[in-house]
């Protein structure tokens, strides 16, 4: 079975890595990023089934970085994350093309349950190394 490729982009270096840690050892291929410009320079350079991004990040929030996402890497499948959701947050979120959108931080089984259904939805250009 195809690993399933994951981009965590987070500020929150220990949430990030611990995040990161926990997933690998659950078979996903995982990658972390720590503000948006470093996750479009990795989303440059190969291409991921499954984002998860949280939405309150300095500089450059989750849902501006959603729609960049979503214009290079359309196939890729990206779950919201935050510590705190509005209702009005949740449903732009969505209205942009999210996922999902998660409370963080968020039980590992419901989340890896997620990431695998992602996973299928993304397109098949997503399911390669580099997207093509």
């Amino acid at each position: 079975m195809e690993l399933v490729s994951v981009l965590i982009v987070d500020d929150e270096k220990e949430f990030a890595s611990s995040l990161s840690k926990v997933l690998a050892r659950r078979g996903f291929q995982v990658e972390t990023a720590l503000s948006g410009q470093e996750a479009l320079e990795l989303l440059g350079r190969r291409s991921f089934q499954v984002a998860l991004l949280d939405v309150k990040m300095p500089g450059q929030d989750g849902l501006a970085l959603l729609k960049i996402f979503q214009e290079r890497a359309p196939a890729m499948a990206v779950i919201l994350m935050t510590g705190h959701i509005s209702p009005e947050e949740e449903l732009s979120g969505k209205a942009v093309g999210a996922f999902a959108y998660l409370l963080k931080p968020h039980p590992i089984p419901q989340l890896v349950e997620l990431i695998q259904k992602a996973a299928k939805a993304a397109g098949p250009s997503c399911k390669k190394g580099h997207g093509s």
